[in-house]
């Protein structure tokens, strides 16, 4: 094989395993975001809610059905409520901070749009089936810890936000294929 021909198949080949790893990869959210609040306010935010309806993605459902695949939980309208830093001083790198305000400002530019979108990360053990988890695991320096990430409901004074985390970004979700069904069931539970 002559050296071009194999330098694309390497290119070719590892953007292959990127988009495997990617759509198999950490865990993370489903949402279509109806409004974003800031706080203290958004020139300088430390804390965001998102309004709209969500579901958590469980990437690991290979290992905990026996399926392969994603596992979602049933969508909830409500609002998620995040900070920008951990309380582990040190833990989140000003990388890690930057990384968070550029999606932050990704899931305002939709937000009231309609689309729907995967984002953020979660750590989970066990299978939460048809059931909403009610605490997930953020990431900890020394390991998971409890966080109050699950959809609130309106009435619910903000309180108690967990760690934002980031995965691949904001990602659009299709109404088409492999992501319908879970956009179908965001979009029916906002009629609602």
């Amino acid at each position: 094989m002559n050296p071009m021909k194999a330098r694309i198949l390497i290119v070719i080949t590892v953007a292959l395993c990127a988009v495997t790893t990617s759509a198999s990869g950490p865990l993370g959210i489903y949402g279509i975001i109806e409004k974003v609040v800031f706080e203290p306010n958004e020139s300088a935010p430390e804390r965001i809610q998102l309004w709209g309806a969500f579901a958590y993605v469980d990437g690991d459902a290979a290992t905990t059905t026996g399926r392969g695949g994603l596992s979602v939980s049933s969508a909830k309208r409500g609002f998620l409520y995040f900070k920008l830093r951990s309380s582990y001083s040190g833990f989140t790198t000003d990388a890690q901070v930057k990384n968070t305000l550029r999606e932050w400002a990704d899931l305002k530019a939709v937000a009231g749009t309609g689309q729907a979108v995967g984002f953020g990360r979660w750590d989970y053990i066990g299978t939460f089936g048809s059931l909403q988890p009610e605490r997930l695991y953020e990431d900890k320096p020394q390991g998971g810890e409890r966080a109050d990430m699950r959809v609130r409901s309106a009435s619910e004074t903000p309180a108690a936000p967990a760690t934002y985390q980031t995965n691949s970004g904001v990602v659009k979700l299709s109404e088409q294929g492999s992501q319908a069904a879970i956009v179908r069931q965001l979009k029916d539970v906002l009629k609602k």
